[in-house]
């Protein structure tokens, strides 16, 4: 008996010796796993080790994006082709070129440094394109890389560093020829990006190398119902939203314009006045240095109308002294007529932000975070308190980011980022994340990019935007990259993630909050990033602190409670410490959600953003305020539903 049972496993080994290691597709698994036994076994079989996967990459090329370093070198010393080429024609190093250790074995061995993918992509542009590259675009550098090569939309190593806020890979760069003036083809240049992260040194080393001040971009982008009115923004017109004082009396002491207009007519002053974020500082500084306090954008509005959204009365009263006029009114919000049934409340929420959805779907053909991504963390919440909604939708939505974001899955992995970025692949993955979607190629594609765009302080940030509320808060963007990363993260990578997460629970924890989205989005995130048991508390203390007299939460110390931000802050309350809904603090803020809502089961908030997309209907009242109210309803019925009333028994 014993030897039949020899016999068998012998017989068992020879089968995983012959066919296991011809099986290309252990191998990919093996390089995600971070089996390093396995990668060594099947990397010596060349038919095996230059085997086709998804988007054409070999398992060399699949190490670089998914695996860890130790099986890159594994594949390299075994012989793997380190020119071999995906359907968009990207090499293993420049999947790998954001990670130094990587690169490193792929230079070593002789990679191509100068290599160009389908879109232009090159080694050297991924490098300088992630945080605490400075040694790895040395490397490529030295090794001969083209410091000016530009990709197919002209972007360059300089422009990405810039943008990352890397002071170092930008002053290696310019040493090296890179030109501070050179544009991408949509007109932004090395200093529009340093402007846009507030970044001074940046700033007086770019001026300083002769960069061009007053440069504004030319074109922000096509979708379905026309163009992005995102152009002729110039440095100080980026820096204005988010810029303190010091930030733009750099840009004026050097010449900028200070009554330049976008192509919405809006202006510097206008810009930082329509902003969570002003400062009353920046705004006394742009007035005495010459802005005019009277200019009305094409929207019709001035600054004191954007300062009335905003409710700052130190700011109002200040442009109201330089002769600033009102031209537009503030929008009321409308009151409710009746109180439902906390269910009954999620219920027809529920309804209607599913049905604009998938309108919403139809009209633009795009995956928005105001839409599918807010209806898929709504109906998450529906879900695990068991309120009926409208699952086939659901997974219709999920079925359509994931095969969305899977057929641009190569183009993430080649750095050709999507427009609002890190917002839309970090928001998208985070929804999926909270639908327990399983990994798949696209999710892994969505965490290697995601990834590469986290800060060198630890944060994940859009900048030079001010798009308040739902892509405002840098506090909101980390929260959302922790937990979907460490959901999606593949095993290969974790220590990697471990690192990532520490980065980030670091910056929430020194980081200073302003906005109540700020607050709520901290405290999230530090939840998912493991925080002590302390630090939460803590933190929920704080933000419980700002709820008001009437159960809600407003935007700001000088905002109204709305429901977008009372719903934000429930869901983040009992997200990350289970505050449950019969606690002191949840159920006046049910009770405030319930009386705000409408007949038709949405609730109403004012947009204070400044718009730039074409306008379409999707199937969701308030016209302009559409796209902030859909987000709104979807806040409110996921922080209604823990509290809903169980189901009535049938019959």
């Amino acid at each position: 008996m014993l030897k039949r049972k020899n016999a068998s496993f012998a017989f068992l080994f020879v089968l995983f010796i012959t066919f296991g290691r011809a099986s290309a597709a252990d191998l990919f698994e093996a390089i995600r796993n971070g089996d390093a036994a396995a990668v060594r076994a099947g990397a010596q079989d060349p038919a095996v080790r230059e085997r086709r996967g998804l988007a054409g990459a070999t398992p060399l090329l699949y190490a670089a994006a998914f695996g860890n370093a130790e099986s890159v070198r594994t594949l390299t010393e075994a012989g793997a082709a380190l020119d071999a080429r995906t359907d968009l024609g990207a090499t293993a190093l420049i999947w790998a070129a954001g990670d130094a250790a990587k690169t490193r074995i792929l230079v070593e061995a002789g990679a191509e440094v100068n290599v160009r993918s389908n879109t232009g992509k090159t080694p050297l542009l991924l490098a300088a394109a992630r945080a605490g590259s400075v040694e790895t675009v040395r490397l490529l550098l030295d090794k001969g890389a083209d410091v000016k090569a530009a990709d197919e939309m002209g972007g360059t190593a300089l422009l990405a560093a810039a943008l990352m806020g890397e002071d170092e890979t930008v002053r290696l760069l310019l040493d090296r020829g890179a030109d501070p003036n050179q544009a991408d083809k949509a007109g932004m240049t090395p200093l529009q990006n340093a402007a846009a992260n507030q970044n001074r040194a940046m700033m007086r080393m770019l001026l300083a190398k002769g960069a061009r001040v007053n440069d504004a971009n030319v074109f922000g982008g096509q979708v379905k119902h026309g163009e992005v009115a995102l152009k002729g923004l110039t440095p100080l017109m980026l820096a204005a939203p988010h810029g303190s004082p010091s930030t733009l009396r750099v840009l004026l002491d050097a010449g900028a314009e200070i009554n330049g207009r976008d192509s919405r007519g809006m202006t510097p002053l206008l810009l930082a006045a329509a902003s969570s974020r002003q400062d009353r500082r920046t705004i006394k500084l742009l007035l005495e240095r010459g802005a005019d306090p009277k200019a009305v954008s094409m929207a019709g509005e001035t600054a004191r109308d954007w300062a009335a959204k905003y409710g700052d009365p130190g700011v109002m009263a200040l442009l109201e002294a330089a002769g600033a006029e009102r031209k537009a009114q503030v929008v009321a919000a409308p009151t409710a007529v009746r109180m439902r049934e906390t269910r009954d409340a999620v219920i027809a929420a529920l309804g209607r932000v599913q049905a604009s959805e998938a309108e919403f779907f139809r009209e633009s053909g795009c995956v928005a975070c105001h839409h599918q991504g807010m209806a898929q963390i709504a109906t998450a919440s529906a879900r695990r308190a068991g309120v009926e909604h409208d699952e086939a939708a659901v997974q219709a939505s999920v079925g359509a980011t994931v095969a969305l974001f899977g057929a641009y899955a190569p183009m993430l992995l080649d750095r050709n980022d999507l427009p609002g970025t890190p917002d839309t692949p970090t928001f998208a993955l985070f929804a999926l994340a909270l639908q327990e979607r399983e990994a798949d190629f696209a999710t892994d594609a969505l965490f290697a990019n995601i990834a590469a765009q986290q800060r060198a302080d630890g944060s994940w940030k859009l900048v030079g935007f001010s798009r308040a509320p739902l892509e405002e808060s840098h506090f909101g963007r980390t929260a959302q990259a922790v937990r979907a990363l460490t959901r999606y993260a593949p095993p290969a990578r974790q220590a990697e993630m471990r690192q990532r997460r520490a980065a980030a629970l670091a910056w929430l924890t020194r980081a200073k909050p302003r906005t109540t989205d700020d607050y709520a989005w901290r405290l999230a995130g530090l939840d998912w990033a493991g925080a002590s048991s302390s630090v939460l508390a803590q933190a929920a203390r704080e933000l419980r602190a700002m709820q008001r007299a009437d159960g809600g939460w407003g935007p700001s110390k000088t905002m109204a409670s709305d429901a977008y931000t009372t719903g934000l802050a429930l869901w983040a309350l009992h997200e990350s410490i289970g505050m449950a809904p019969n606690t002191p603090a949840y159920r006046p803020g049910v009770r405030y959600l319930l009386r705000t809502q409408r007949p038709d089961g949405t609730w109403f908030v004012a947009s204070r953003a400044v718009k730039f997309q074409p306008y379409f209907e999707s199937g969701f009242p308030y016209g302009p305020d559409q796209w902030v109210s859909i987000s709104a309803t979807a806040w409110a019925a996921a922080a209604l539903a823990p509290a809903a009333e169980p189901a009535a028994a049938s019959d």
